[in-house]
């Protein structure tokens, strides 16, 4: 169905002295949309009404159930509507789609389709094959860029959209090399290295499937860095143990520290002997996630794959890795960092324990009989389904086609109707700034005023343990000292950062607490400011900012 428009309000009759209601808002730039079930989908409705007039949104699907629960609009600062949808398992096909602005009793609509696809178990699917693990550590000592090459592995189609997604790091560059190869660069900038850890969104698009997305973690380092920070770093403790399974391998630490971790430690493993000094650069890195605790003592969790799942029984083979932890002490603008020894694992498959359904898997042989190791969502990530045969629990449904698995088996299976096998938590009720999460995000929003402003930090939807960035403008007219306070709920850790308008960083203020504090003589210019959460909670905060006149020298 083409994009239809309607509009309607109340003209001037010929013969009349008075005039009704001007002619309707208009509503530009809407197009069919493809979907992915379990994931947002977000369109901008860009309005503009000739009376500089109050603008209000609506939208409507008759044939799509339960569109209230998991849809919504709202108003950015600049009166524009955004809509956001998480389509189910039930809303899979093509659905019209009424978005609606009026302006007192005249209303303009216009029509389009939104096209819902599943991200579970295509055969077609692209699926990234490098870069391998979650992320890389770089040491700027030996190399002062960072080179990522990335290899899609799509079956039905030899050409391959690669490219970067929102947030863009500044200064990076991709370079598609082939149809399903690319190859990503990037040389921080002396005040890109104030901030050691930058996630890299890449995407792979073969125009059928819905994207794969792959969060890829750009660790920092400096090996000639000199001077001491003051007090003691991270004590890790964790003592290896050799394990019979077919699962995927839990590798479980406690890390304490006085000052408390800012991130959450790193993972470095190989199947080779790295030696007693291993280049942690050379290894695959996993992220940890919290499993119990807090970042002054918590015990964290990463899971390695297990490398003999889908070996004969008896087969052995030893896993070996090293765990990295950082703090940060604000008070000396400095941090430590602590390395643990080379720890070693004999793995042998056998046993037999098999994950459960929407359990996390690499191997169909994890899942059990009937049972396939599946890609789940955008993400990349694998989950063991179930066999139709004997029914699908609650919460999901027999699929309509086949499922292709890891290891290339093909069934019917049991899916979630969500989309997803991570625990539905609900949408972030987020605020009227959005959508900021980017620096060009915030460069097309209204420039935010001195005032004392009640904002939300959500968790990222593609990023463990972290929140999207909230980027808001500021313009200083005239020399000013610039006071910048957060204060926020306490239900994550917050930080605070001010940039220049070319992405360098003036300040920032990054405690282990929701409360931080800038202060700067700033002379005119336009800056940016930036508020980062971490942990998976929804945190309202407050952002003061006050601009007082001054002779910045």
């Amino acid at each position: 169905m083409p994009v239809a428009v309607r509009a309607l309000g109340l003209g001037c009759l010929a013969s009349a002295v008075a005039c009704g209601p001007s002619a309707p808002p208009e509503l530009d730039g809407l197009t069919d949309q493809v979907a992915q079930v379990g994931t947002e989908l977000r369109v901008d409705l860009d309005a503009t009404s000739k009376d500089g007039g109050k603008l209000a949104y609506a939208f409507k699907a008759p044939d799509v159930k339960d569109l209230a629960g998991n849809a919504e609009i709202t108003v950015s600062p600049d009166g524009e509507g955004v809509f956001r949808w998480t389509p189910l398992a039930a809303d899979l096909g093509s659905h019209p789609f009424d978005f609606t602005v009026s302006e007192g009793s005249a209303s303009t609509t216009v029509t389009i389709n939104i096209d819902v696809k599943s991200a579970i178990g295509s055969g077609s699917a692209p699926v990234f094959r490098q870069p391998l693990g979650s992320g890389t550590t770089v040491d700027l000592a030996n190399n002062p860029c960072v080179d990522v090459q990335i290899v899609i592995d799509d079956q039905a189609a030899p050409d391959v959209t690669i490219a970067q997604q929102d947030p863009v790091i500044d200064g990076a560059k991709l370079t598609q090399t082939g149809g399903q190869m690319a190859s990503w660069h990037w040389c921080p900038t002396a005040d890109q290295q104030q901030e050691t850890r930058y996630t890299l969104v890449l995407s792979a698009d073969d125009g059928t499937n819905p994207k794969t997305i792959k969060d890829y973690l750009i660790v920092l380092r400096d090996g000639n860095a000199t001077g001491t920070c003051p007090g003691d770093g991270p004590t890790i403790s964790h003592a290896p143990e050799d394990q019979t399974t077919r699962l995927d391998l839990a590798i479980t630490a406690e890390v304490t520290d006085a000052l408390g971790l800012k991130d959450t430690p790193l993972l470095y493993y190989t199947l080779t002997d790295p030696g007693p000094n291993p280049d942690v650069t050379q290894m695959i890195q996993l992220s940890t996630t919290l499993a119990s605790g807090d970042a002054s003592d918590g015990t964290y969790t990463a899971s390695v794959p297990n490398p003999v799942a889908s070996q004969s029984d008896g087969t052995s083979a030893t896993i070996y890795y090293v765990l990295v932890a950082d703090d940060y002490d604000q008070a000396h603008s400095c941090g430590h960092t602590t390395q643990s020894p080379v720890y070693a694992m004999t793995v042998t498959a056998g046993g037999s324990s098999t994950a459960g359904l929407c359990q996390p898997c690499s191997a169909d042989a994890q899942c059990g009989d009937g049972n396939e190791c599946v890609y789940v969502g955008d993400l990349g990530d694998t989950y063991c389904l179930s066999s139709c045969d004997a029914g699908c629990a609650d919460g999901y449904t027999c699929s309509s086609d086949v499922i292709y698995s890891v290891d290339g088996a093909a069934a019917n299976q049991c899916v979630p109707q969500s989309g997803s096998c991570e625990a539905p938590t609900g949408p972030c009720i987020d605020d009227s700034w959005e959508v900021n999460d980017s620096r060009s995000d915030a460069s097309a929003n209204p420039v935010m005023a001195p005032d004392s402003y009640d904002l939300v930090s959500c968790p990222s939807t593609t990023t463990p343990n972290r929140a999207n960035d909230d980027w808001f403008k500021i313009v200083v007219d005239d020399d000013a000292q610039v006071d910048l306070y957060l204060v926020g709920d306490g239900a994550t850790d917050l930080d605070l950062h001010l940039y220049h308008s070319d992405g360098t960083v003036v300040d920032a203020s990054t405690s282990t607490t929701a409360d931080e504090e800038l202060h700067e003589c700033l002379p005119a210019a336009t800056y940016y400011i930036k508020v980062n959460g971490y942990g998976d909670a929804r945190s309202e905060y407050a952002l003061t900012y006050d601009a007082t006149p001054a002779s910045c020298e």
